[in-house]
């Protein structure tokens, strides 16, 4: 496969697409890339993060801008600062261009991990029809490009974008990996991310030996374990780590979810819900937010409604951290477990004791958020405070 400049000029844009319509403008912003000062940098990767990789869903467009930047990770161009509207790659990194690439790489592989079909991809449309489709999305008439989104064979074509990078992704995995043992710490860190995620795709195995051998932060340690277990690594020998974030870290594992020790310790890194979000000075991309909504929602995940009891002390610990704009990611996934089969008149005194946590705690309580209330709906709640110390009082 073609990489960097060339695939600019060997690939027809205009039959490609992304989030905002026909990809026909693409090439246009990725050329800044090299060509371009740092703010037309800044725009490039912006449009990288909002069009052709927009909130995580990869488009026909998305592959051979891939490609492209594959073959310019190692462009001097990119050591430079990028100004002006830049997103946020991975983690709370916003450093040189090439990270925010290397970000980029590991997000469309995220995404097309996702959107790859379990089963039989259906043909996509050809000839005529094709040309309809592709014309739509370059319209100026705005209902007919939006209307060709509902339209079965712009699914289709989205269909195939899963497989497509699937096939691209030891490619994009060979360009990424020299970067594992790059000078810069951050560098390697992104690297890692981009390295695991590609190899996930494809199904390759990663050596992240390089990168191992250089680490030395707790930053990086802690992107190593989680790339290491994202990838179907065994991480046991992390849980007994000296440090408490690499221990989170591979107890995070998905092959460790059926150990009791691995649960044991997420339930430990929240008695301190507070010192975990301060353990990283660059947070690891696993972690979308705060790092305790990580720990939370996967020690939820491996739980029964039974083990209910053991973790109110977890919600204790979170409770005067909440706050309206987190209460859904802070006690959502502990109240799913507590009240999946819940009568709320008939209340068990353990169920009374979390409804005591969301009552004494003001974090929780401001209508003008919705997504917590939404998780008490759910449960059958009052969604007002003075509802829920009416049902405790009742």
């Amino acid at each position: 496969m073609q990489t960097g400049p060339d695939v600019l000029h060997s690939t027809d844009w205009t039959r490609t697409f992304h989030a905002y319509g026909s990809g026909a403008d693409a090439p246009g912003h990725l050329a800044d890339l090299l060509t371009g000062d740092a703010r037309e940098r800044g725009r490039a990767l912006d449009h990288l993060h909002g069009a052709l990789l927009h909130q995580g869903t990869v488009y026909p467009a998305t592959v051979p801008a891939a490609l492209f930047v594959a073959g310019i990770l190692d462009r001097p161009e990119l050591d430079g600062p990028a100004r002006g509207p830049l997103p946020e790659a991975s983690g709370e990194d916003r450093g040189s261009p090439r990270r925010v690439l290397l970000g980029f790489l590991a997000a469309a592989a995220e995404g097309a991990l996702y959107q790859t079909p379990s089963g039989p991809v259906a043909e996509p449309p050809t000839g005529a029809e094709l040309d309809r489709v592709y014309a739509a999305l370059a319209s100026e008439d705005e209902e007919e490009a939006v209307g060709v989104w509902e339209t079965p064979a712009v699914d289709a074509l989205m269909r195939r974008v899963g497989p497509d990078m699937r096939a691209a992704a030891p490619v994009l995995y060979a360009a990424v990996e020299p970067h594992l043992t790059a000078p810069d710490a951050h560098t390697r860190m992104c690297a890692v991310e981009a390295a695991a995620a590609l190899a996930r795709l494809g199904g390759l195995e990663p050596d992240l030996s390089g990168a191992a051998d250089m680490a030395e932060t707790r930053d990086e340690g802690a992107v190593i374990v989680l790339a290491l277990g994202a990838c179907g690594a065994d991480t046991t020998e992390f849980l007994t780590h000296a440090d408490p974030a690499i221990r989170a870290c591979a107890a995070l594992a998905p092959g460790q979810r059926a150990n009791p020790a691995a649960a044991a310790e997420l339930a430990a890194a929240l008695a301190d819900p507070e010192a975990a979000d301060a353990w990283f000075t660059r947070r690891p991309a696993h972690f979308a937010g705060h790092v305790r909504f990580a720990l939370v929602r996967e020690l939820a995940e491996r739980s029964t409604a039974e083990d209910a009891a053991r973790l109110l002390p977890v919600l204790r610990a979170l409770a005067p951290l909440a706050s309206p704009l987190t209460a859904a990611a802070d006690a959502g996934p502990l109240l799913d477990l507590a009240f999946r089969a819940a009568d709320p008149a008939g209340l068990t005194a353990v169920q009374r004791d979390y409804l005591r946590v969301l009552a004494d705690h003001d974090g929780f309580w401001d209508g003008r958020f919705a997504n917590f209330l939404v998780v008490l709906a759910r449960l059958g709640l009052p969604r007002e405070r003075h509802g829920l110390r009416a049902l405790l009082a009742a």
